[in-house]
């Protein structure tokens, strides 16, 4: 089950890390820099971050805690997968609509975190092999 879940969370980080570069291309042939916050969200959140617990739960997929795990995969596609674009909405038109577009998945990819961390540091089966 744990493999479904990197596929995907790998699958849409390769999509920001496209998104992420095309941006930055715009960005240097036109020589306007105004969305490098964005370009640079895009590319941490949405590529690298997403990737990282793609590749987690790629190698390790036998976990305890799998509806943690579970929770943890789908707050991290939701705020991963929309934060990034409320902060594009954000830049491009900032009233409250769009701040809440942005705020709101980030509240979302934060849980995200503190269920990662959980399963870091609880899980009991995680470290097993290795801390003999």
């Amino acid at each position: 089950m744990m493999k479904s879940y990197s596929k995907w969370l790998m699958r849409i980080a390769a999509i920001y890390s496209l998104i992420g570069a095309l941006i930055g291309s715009d960005m240097a042939g036109r020589k306007d820099y105004s969305m490098i916050p964005a370009h640079a969200h895009i590319l941490v959140v949405g590529w690298l971050t997403l990737f990282a617990y793609g590749l987690f739960y790629y190698v390790f997929k036998d976990l305890s805690m799998v509806k943690t795990a579970k929770l943890q995969a789908w707050t991290a596609l939701i705020g991963g997968g929309l934060m990034p674009f409320g902060m594009l909405l954000y830049y491009k038109m900032q009233n409250m609509g769009t701040l809440l577009a942005f705020i709101l998945p980030a509240c979302v990819l934060l849980a995200a975190i503190v269920l990662f961390l959980a399963l870091l540091f609880f899980d009991k089966q995680l470290f097993a092999s290795t801390d003999k």
